[in-house]
């Protein structure tokens, strides 16, 4: 059998939430695959460092002829053509146009359907204006006038040809499966599987010197006690409210520490970079972008508390690694973020800011011992995950759907 899989996400140098799932499937897969199946990791450059050394049994096939712009649909469908595997995995939910029968995908959540205002309505491609004028006036004729050539119709349409054309589709929380029969059609109910996500132990387990600690606080300004966010920073991920939560933490509470966003920008961040300005906690609020993993774990291990704020999320793995680094979780009571971490959060309505503030609170003093109790049931709840198990998971669904 020859597996084929969508490594560019996986390849990325800077990685979020999809694309340490890619990176943590592959690496996975390299250890438990049989090895009379081939496997071919598709990527737009050659694959870098841990992902790039592989077995007698994984090739690496780099697709880099023109053009930049829609990979997935130009190059990726172009090699389905010429030469196609038994089965294509794709780690995320935008699969080729031109794709094998045997083709399984992951669509990580649908939010959006559910807040399609938090969405970028930035063109595609990195071509000239007149370049991008014409290739979405072209999309509109092609789809009837349905969609453009833009980052959330992109989301939209891909969303229903994966669903529609996918012979299997992965989805890691049964919330967003829920959402999925809700707003597209129960019938795709008998091809979507629930395999959730994890966390990397290896890459926490690691000890860092009190000089090596103290060095990244110092290079990014960073002082304790402070709280401690991680991932994109955009709206739909609540970062306004969370700004606001933390202005009331400091004047209703008395709360003299800082709140470390960890993340890249993403849509409309420039509200909430005006809201800190307005609030003048620009020296309070640190946000080093995107850090390297040492940093990001160093941060998150001398955290006093990590929150996750979301509006919207299909799993959410920075929770899981606060409770292995032993620090305690406050966290929204939407979407899937429940099914996560369960009892191991002290969990709280995102839409209220007060709300968001008095838990923080209340971790933060420790207030009937739930600090010491959050970090204690984190332990317990983080015994559930591991990739390990996610990748054997996948792997057999991959496999069953050329049986």
């Amino acid at each position: 059998m020859v597996i084929g899989i969508d490594a560019s996400r996986a390849n990325e140098i800077k990685k979020t939430g999809t694309e340490w799932y890619a990176y943590h499937l592959i690496q996975e897969f390299k250890k438990i695959a049989d090895p009379n199946d081939q496997f071919v990791l598709y990527s737009k450059e050659p694959l870098r460092g841990e992902l790039g050394v592989l077995p007698s049994n994984f090739t690496s096939k780099v697709l880099k002829w023109p053009p930049r712009f829609l990979w997935t649909q130009l190059r990726l469908s172009l090699e389905m053509l010429v030469s196609r595997p038994s089965v294509l995995f794709v780690p995320a939910h935008t699969i080729p146009i031109i794709h094998p029968k045997n083709t399984v995908t992951t669509l990580h959540d649908v939010g959006f359907e559910r807040f399609h205002k938090l969405y970028s309505k930035n063109s595609i491609g990195y071509q000239t204006s007149f370049a991008k004028w014409f290739i979405n006036i072209l999309v509109k004729i092609f789809t009837l006038g349905k969609y453009g050539s833009n980052e959330y119709d992109y989301h939209r349409f891909s969303a229903r040809f994966a669903l529609k054309h996918a012979k299997r589709v992965l989805t890691i929380s049964k919330f967003t499966k829920r959402e999925i029969m809700q707003l597209f059609d129960s019938k795709f109910d008998k091809k979507i599987r629930v395999i959730p996500l994890a966390y990397d132990k290896t890459r926490l387990e690691n000890n860092y010197s009190d000089s090596n600690i103290n060095n990244v606080l110092m290079k990014y300004h960073i002082r304790q006690p402070y709280i401690m966010y991680i991932g994109r920073l955009e709206e739909k991920k609540n970062i306004l409210g969370l700004i606001d939560a933390f202005k009331t933490l400091r004047e209703k509470y008395s709360f003299n520490g800082q709140l470390v966003l960890i993340g890249k920008p993403g849509y409309r961040f420039e509200v909430a970079k005006q809201k800190i300005e307005e609030y003048r906690l620009e020296e309070l609020i640190i946000q080093p972008g995107w850090v390297t993993e040492e940093e990001r774990i160093i941060l998150l291990k001398s955290s006093a508390v990590f929150v996750f704020p979301s509006f919207y999320e299909g799993f959410g793995i920075p929770p899981l690694e606060a409770m292995a680094l032993g620090v305690p979780v406050v966290a929204s009571n939407a979407a899937s973020i429940p099914e996560v971490v369960g009892n191991a959060a002290a969990l709280f309505d995102p839409s209220d800011y007060y709300e968001i503030a008095k838990s923080l609170n209340r971790v933060l003093n420790n207030e009937s011992a739930l600090r010491d109790i959050l970090i204690e049931r984190g332990y317990e709840r983080i015994k559930k995950f591991s990739w390990r198990k996610t990748a054997k998971e996948t792997l057999m669904q991959i496999q069953n759907t050329v049986k």
